[in-house]
């Protein structure tokens, strides 16, 4: 039976693929290309479209306004009531006090693995969010590796496909969606960044209800946050919010050691507090699905090279970074000869420029140009011997700032690093790490 289902996804991933690169090689039109074979992919399966976006991000293949769009649209995925564990929600209501405040057949929102409704807590009125797991999703993820898998095993025979690395990208992204299954493992994150984050009185991070989850492995029960979503948040806003979305970010990694690893728009609630002098802009941030952890020394380093950033010269800067654990093993770089270490000195220097001092503009695709031509000289035949390759480290910052690039191309426009700049130097010029 399995193999049926294997032949089945190759058969319609090809006539997807081929259809739509005919249809693109006529219009020429990207945008519609995209959102076309975004849809058909979520047809089969939506967890392909997750897998689909980190291909296209890694390879360059998208801009930030097509990469902004994929964020959305798996933020707001498509769902059937097929996906709705009706039986699950009727004995939470029964045995837990609760009531729902909408049609259980209409979910406020829909991820790749969860439905999302609003209720009440008959013992005190308090409002709630229920976050329950798509029915069958397990089975659903268990045939979407199984396919991407024996689709790997097909592609692995074109050489052309070695250089996308596509078998290893997959396993990452597999891993990835199979801890954002584990509601359990989500509570116990949620609890962790909370407690790290008690004392940021900028961001609110949701009550969570562990014994809920304890008893209903499939449900999440938290507190309600009142906010807004970015799109109703007003333009005279947008710096305000900005800065504590970018604080948020900088102090979890840089001083706690562990973030956010899905910052996209709709994880993040926009509450304005016109009572609150010191602390008008805050934000509820939501869904831990995710999240990443430094290691002491990468974060050590990583906070020495941030809040020297605008100070130092972008070489000075390279070398630092260079050294700082984004590549593994630090010591090789050291044996490798000379010209190749100069050479990745240089573009590693000629990005930071660009990025810090010239366009003033920071987000994941000057990264992944970064990744491609250090991949390009891992290559040369004269320091593959060394075994050179980006760190764990590298890669987890790469996904933190694709997440998030939806939310900072919003909200800082051209002007991410002045406001980036801004933040730095209250956070770790002054006294105010907070």
């Amino acid at each position: 039976m399995n193999k049926y289902k294997e032949l089945l996804f190759l058969f319609n991933a090809f006539i997807i693929i081929f259809t739509e690169l005919l249809i693109y090689a006529f219009f020429k039109d990207k945008l519609s290309f995209i959102d076309r074979i975004t849809k058909k992919l979520a047809d089969i399966n939506i967890l392909y479209v997750k897998i689909f976006q980190a291909f296209a991000l890694n390879n360059s293949l998208i801009d930030d306004k097509i990469n902004n769009m994929l964020l959305k649209f798996t933020d707001n995925a498509p769902w059937t009531t097929r996906d709705i564990d009706f039986d699950t929600l009727f004995k939470l209501e029964d045995d837990e006090q609760l009531k729902f405040q909408d049609n259980l057949s209409e979910p406020i929102n829909a991820g790749m693995i969860s439905l999302v409704y609003r209720a009440k807590k008959r013992t005190d009125n308090s409002d709630v969010i229920i976050k329950i797991k798509r029915k069958n999703i397990e089975q659903m993820l268990d045939d979407a590796i199984n396919n991407l898998l024996f689709f790997m095993y097909i592609l692995s025979f074109f050489p052309l496909v070695q250089k996308y690395q596509l078998r290893e990208l997959v396993n990452k992204n597999i891993d990835i969606i199979r801890h954002q299954v584990n509601f359990n493992e989500e509570v116990q994150n949620i609890l962790k960044i909370k407690n790290n984050c008690k004392n940021l009185k900028y961001v609110k991070i949701p009550n969570v209800f562990k014994d809920i989850t304890d008893k209903y492995s499939n449900v999440i029960l938290m507190e309600k946050i009142d906010g807004v979503p970015i799109h109703q948040v007003k333009e005279e806003d947008y710096e305000g919010f900005a800065k504590q979305v970018l604080k948020f970010g900088f102090v979890t990694t840089l001083i706690h050691g562990v973030t956010h690893g899905d910052l996209h728009s709709g994880n993040i609630l926009f509450i304005k507090d016109e009572n609150d002098t010191k602390y008008k802009y805050k934000i509820g941030v939501l869904d831990f699905g995710i999240i990443f952890e430094v290691d002491t020394n990468h974060k050590s380093m990583l906070f020495e090279v941030i809040s020297e950033l605008f100070n130092n010269p972008a070489e000075i800067t390279a070398e630092k970074l260079l050294t700082s654990g984004i590549i593994e093993p630090v010591d090789a770089l050291k044996l490798i000869p000379i010209e190749h270490y100069k050479n990745i000195l240089q573009f590693t220097t000629e990005i930071i420029q660009n990025t810090v001092y010239n366009s003033k503009q920071a987000n994941q695709i000057q990264l992944y140009k970064f990744l491609s031509q250090f991949k390009t000289y891992m290559c040369d035949s004269e320091i593959t011997k060394y075994g050179l390759k980006p760190s764990d480290n590298f890669v987890k910052t790469q996904l933190i700032l694709a997440m998030a690039q939806g939310v900072t191309l919003t909200l800082c426009k051209d002007d991410y690093m002045t406001l980036a700049d801004k933040v730095i130097n209250e956070l770790f010029h002054t006294n105010m790490i907070l």
